[in-house]
């Protein structure tokens, strides 16, 4: 190899690693489904990312009901299908693997992060969403009335499109 491309070379790969990064969450978001989650922030600062809110979801806790027989482990994987109810989606079943949706339904991908005789406990892959410095607070503050449109793709992966406060989006200037 010509010694004049290795710095090319190695521009290159890190390129192509952020393009692939881009690329799925750009997948998700254009063939995707939305669908409205109910939630509660609280408004953390990351010294090198900005501020954030941490989005804590209903569907994150799952109980006997839901879980039947079925045992999970920490660090596992699971599958959530979830249906429209009124307002907000909510979880109708769990499973090991991908599930079989009707139409009706979307499925996510979690990790069990705790895992009781009665209940987990899972993350989703969309409980942080960043903000312009000094708009977390104000999200914070307004932690009861506030939902997010989630955009779920064919593959059970999610990623939030925009939050909601009292029913209109919340936009940043």
């Amino acid at each position: 190899m010509n010694k004049k491309y290795v710095p090319l070379l190695f521009g290159l790969v890190p390129a192509i690693v952020l393009l692939l990064f881009l690329g799925s969450k750009l997948y998700t978001v254009s063939t995707g489904e939305e669908i409205l989650l109910d939630t509660a922030p609280v408004d953390p600062r990351d010294l090198f990312r900005g501020d954030y809110v941490i989005l804590s979801y209903s569907i994150s806790t799952i109980d006997n009901e839901t879980l039947g027989d079925m045992q999970f482990e920490r660090q596992e994987n699971i599958y959530a299908s979830l249906s429209k109810k009124e307002k907000f989606w909510t979880v109708d079943s769990v499973s090991k693997t991908k599930p079989s949706l009707n139409e009706n339904q979307v499925c996510l991908k979690g990790e069990i992060i705790q895992s009781r005789s009665n209940r987990v406990s899972a993350t989703w892959g969309i409980e942080s969403y960043f903000v312009p410095e000094g708009e977390g607070r104000p999200i914070e503050r307004s932690r009861q009335n506030l939902s997010v449109i989630v955009v779920v793709d064919s593959s059970c992966n999610a990623i939030v499109k925009d939050l909601l406060i009292n029913d209109t989006i919340v936009k940043f200037d």
